[in-house]
């Protein structure tokens, strides 16, 4: 299978949990010779248009795109990859503000369950975390680990954070189906984003695909050969569109190595994520 390696169809800025400002994040990309790229921020669309304002000048071209924490009731987290959206579609970004309206609200309560257990976690250290994001969870072990109540993010979570943990806080939940409905509301087209980290994807993406669901990201960084394989195969029957990215999240990970650009989408991803949004 040919690739494109000069795409790369997922990644985050400062919009939601990455490190780099969008325009910071295209002039990555054009150091790392990307000539496609797609703002996959989680649950906003902030981002986008930074990044295809800074993208002109590099003669790139940025995919507006999004990722949405969708959740099933009897799978777990599928999260979905939403390609060539209308960012400006009103009742998708209404239905946006209702979810990070929920976030802000989780957020507090778990500040709240926090306080109960002696940790004195300010608020402002948790929205200076998330510096305009949507509150998430990563936000909230940042801050505990800066106000230095532990001394990583995975402390955070194995101590306090972890679902079912001490300061957990249930949150409302977007189903993948609905996932897949608002995505095709804003004119895009619907992907399962890294299925190697979705239980039991091959049931989740048939069930998806009777719901008309568009792709699947078959090469992303924790997806294994054998899940990368099945899903092809499962793609090929469904035919699905399959899509390809790094999760990118920020220059220097525990490698040490920058990830962006280095996990690509097939050659004719791009078009046919086009076509298939197009046809929405």
């Amino acid at each position: 299978m040919h690739m494109d390696k000069h795409a790369d169809l997922h990644m985050h800025t400062t919009a939601s949990d990455g490190d780099l400002s969008p325009a910071a994040l295209v002039a990555l990309a054009a150091e790392r010779q990307l000539t496609t790229i797609a703002i996959t921020d989680h649950d906003t669309t902030d981002g986008i248009a930074e990044a295809q304002a800074a993208a002109s000048s590099h003669g790139i071209s940025v995919i507006p795109a999004i990722e949405l924490s969708a959740e099933s009731k009897e799978y777990g987290d599928v999260h979905m990859l939403g390609y060539f959206i209308d960012a400006s579609n009103e009742g998708f970004q209404e239905r946006l503000a209702d979810f990070r309206e929920n976030r802000y609200h989780r957020g507090r309560g778990i500040i709240r369950k926090l306080h109960k257990l002696g940790v004195p976690l300010e608020w402002e250290a948790v929205a200076e975390a998330a510096d305009g994001a949507p509150i998430t969870r990563p936000h909230i072990a940042k801050a505990l680990v800066r106000g230095g109540y532990v001394k990583n993010l995975q402390q955070a979570f194995d101590q306090y954070l972890e679902n079912g943990g001490p300061a957990y806080v249930d949150r409302v939940r977007m189903l993948p189906e609905e996932a897949v409905d608002l995505i095709h509301s804003a004119g895009g087209a619907a992907v399962v984003a890294h299925p190697g980290l979705v239980s039991r994807y091959q049931q989740v993406l048939s069930g998806l695909a009777e719901h008309g669901l568009d792709g699947v990201e078959a090469f992303h960084p924790k997806n294994s050969a054998d899940v990368t394989q099945k899903v092809k195969e499962l793609a090929l029957e469904r035919d699905l569109i399959l899509t390809g990215g790094s999760d990118f999240h920020r220059p220097n990970d525990e490698s040490g190595i920058i990830s962006l650009g280095t996990t690509n989408p097939p050659a004719d991803a791009v078009e046919r994520l086009g076509a298939a949004a197009q046809s929405v």
